[in-house]
C-alpha cells in the first residue's frame, strides 16, 4: 500500500509527457566487432573476455569506441552507449562516454531486464553510477546490481526502485554524497536505502567502489551504512 501511495504521491504531471524510447532492433549489436585486441582495455581492468560477451559489448571501429547496449525494463535495446578507445581523448578533446542514440530523460536503470531475478532472490539491488561498474560487480560474484549512468537518482528512476520494493544500496563513485539528492531523501521514506562510503578513505575522487579490486569493493560493501 505504501508504495502505490508513494508512486502517486511523486508522479509529477511533466513526467506523463515523457514518451516511451523506440525499441531498436533485437540484433542491432551484431553490426560491431567482438575485437579481443580493442576489448583489451577493459580486460585490464578486470573484466573478463566472457562478461563482456554476456553484457552485449562489442567494438565500433568507425566511432573507435566500445561499446555497450542499454535496455529498457522489457530488456529491449533502446541506444548503444560507446566509450572511446583512444588513448589522446582528453587531449582530443573527445567524449569519453556518448550515446549513439539519445536517452533524453534516463527512464531506466541500466541491467535491470538482466538482473531483476537475482534482484528479487536477494531482496536488493546494488546501484553505481556506470556500466562497466555493473560488470565490474558481477566478476566478484555480485549479480544484483545495476547503475543510474549518471551521479544521482531522478523521479523516473525513483518510481522503478520503489515500485521493486527491494533495498537499495548506492555504490556511487567516491565524492559524490546522497545525502543533497531529493529523490533518494524522499525515497527513504518509503523502502530501506543503505549505501557505500569511503571507508577508510581508501579511493580517490571520482573512483567507483569496483576500482580497486574484489577485496576492496567486498571491505567497503560489508562497512556499507543504513541512510536512516
Amino acid at each position: 500500500a505504501e508504495t502505490i501511495v508513494a508512486l502517486k504521491k511523486f508522479a509529477k504531471k511533466k513526467e506523463k509527457d515523457v514518451q516511451p524510447h523506440g525499441a531498436l532492433s533485437d540484433n542491432v549489436m551484431s553490426r560491431y566487432e567482438f575485437n579481443k585486441d580493442k576489448l583489451q582495455l577493459w580486460v585490464d581492468d578486470g573484466i573478463p573476455l566472457a562478461t563482456l560477451k554476456r553484457y552485449g559489448v562489442r567494438y565500433d571501429p568507425f566511432s573507435d569506441r566500445i561499446v555497450y547496449p542499454i535496455k529498457n525494463a522489457d530488456g529491449k535495446i533502446v541506444s548503444i552507449s560507446g566509450r572511446t578507445a583512444d588513448p589522446q581523448w582528453h587531449e582530443k578533446h573527445l567524449k569519453k562516454y556518448t550515446y549513439f542514440q539519445p536517452l533524453g530523460q534516463c527512464d531506466l536503470i541500466y541491467n535491470l531486464s538482466d538482473a531483476i531475478d537475482e534482484i528479487k532472490r536477494k531482496k536488493e539491488i546494488i546501484l553505481f553510477e556506470g556500466a562497466k561498474s555493473v560488470m565490474l560487480a558481477d566478476t566478484f560474484g555480485f549479480k544484483n546490481a545495476g547503475a543510474l549512468l549518471t551521479s544521482h537518482l531522478n523521479p523516473y528512476q525513483f518510481k522503478i526502485l520503489v515500485g521493486l520494493g527491494v533495498r537499495v544500496v548506492f555504490a556511487l563513485d567516491a565524492g559524490v554524497s546522497i545525502f543533497d539528492d531529493v529523490q533518494i531523501n524522499r525515497m527513504r521514506h518509503f523502502i530501506p536505502i543503505e549505501y557505500i562510503w569511503n571507508y577508510g578513505q581508501i579511493l580517490s575522487q571520482k573512483e567507483s567502489p569496483t576500482d580497486r579490486g574484489l577485496e576492496v569493493f567486498t571491505l567497503l560493501y560489508e562497512n556499507r551504512k543504513r541512510f536512516n
